[in-house]
């Protein structure tokens, strides 16, 4: 199972929320709760720490999106962490949504931290951004 649905860049052998700044460039930003060995160069917006760095210097450069199913329902897994799973239902039956304790309303979707062992049919499917920009950008 994934960790986090979205743009992940690993850097210096650590992992960073992630997305593209440009033909050749990526921004980074920390990840709240992480301890970071390398912390050159950052600048803090808010409570956010980014910082701009080359595609050539990245380690890797993806998005995982999990989906599975809990009670026959599908689901996006957004996070994981500690045996909970922060989940987004995928369906449309909202009389269910309700009756299963979901969190939200009809017009907003329907939210839901479950436990991870609970999920079944998990499925990962990771975009690897790295080897598409080395497709292009060959040499």
């Amino acid at each position: 199972m994934t960790q986090y649905s979205q743009e992940m860049a690993e850097y210096r052998g650590e992992t960073f929320f992630a997305g593209a700044e440009g033909p050749d460039h990526v921004w980074i930003r920390k990840v709240p709760g992480v301890s970071y060995e390398h912390n050159d160069g950052f600048q803090t917006y808010g409570n956010r720490e980014l910082k701009t760095v080359a595609v050539t210097d990245l380690d890797a450069w993806y998005r995982e999106t999990c989906k599975a199913t809990w009670r026959g329902q599908p689901f996006n897994v957004v996070a994981t962490h500690d045996g909970k799973a922060e989940a987004g239902y995928a369906g449309g039956e909202y009389v269910w949504a309700q009756r299963n304790g979901l969190e939200g309303d009809q017009y907003n979707g329907y939210t839901a931290t479950l436990d991870e062992g609970e999920l079944e049919d998990v499925q990962v499917d990771r975009t690897d951004f790295l080897a598409r920009w080395k497709e292009k950008n060959p040499g």
